[in-house]
């Protein structure tokens, strides 16, 4: 049995409208149910989005502040780089990479 594209159209939109009277069914029952459904709040709270913007907001630094970061760290990477001419062992740190065992641990 073949059908036209017609036909296959008008079965689909058939079963859509069965679908969608039985969604709606099962909607009217969900918010019978949970009649707080019905406002959209979904049971959670919601924010504004300015308050929200505002929480997550990061504090800038003054001028005496980003002054201290930069002077410390160039007291920092001044020692890395005086580490790191002493061989590395005044860092405690080797050369090279650390390479897997190749044995297996003992069970």
């Amino acid at each position: 049995m073949s059908l036209s594209g017609e036909q296959l159209k008008a079965l689909a939109r058939q079963g859509a409208a069965q679908r969608y009277q039985e969604l709606q069914k099962e909607l009217a029952a969900l918010t019978a149910t949970f009649p707080e459904l019905a406002q959209g709040g979904g049971g959670k709270r919601r924010t504004s989005a300015k308050a929200t913007a505002a929480s997550r907001r990061r504090r800038s630094m003054n001028a005496a502040q980003r002054k201290e970061v930069s002077e410390r760290m160039t007291r920092y990477w001044a020692a890395r780089r005086a580490a790191k001419t002493d061989g590395g062992a005044a860092a405690g740190k080797s050369k090279g990479r650390r390479r897997k065992s190749t044995k297996k641990a003992a069970e």
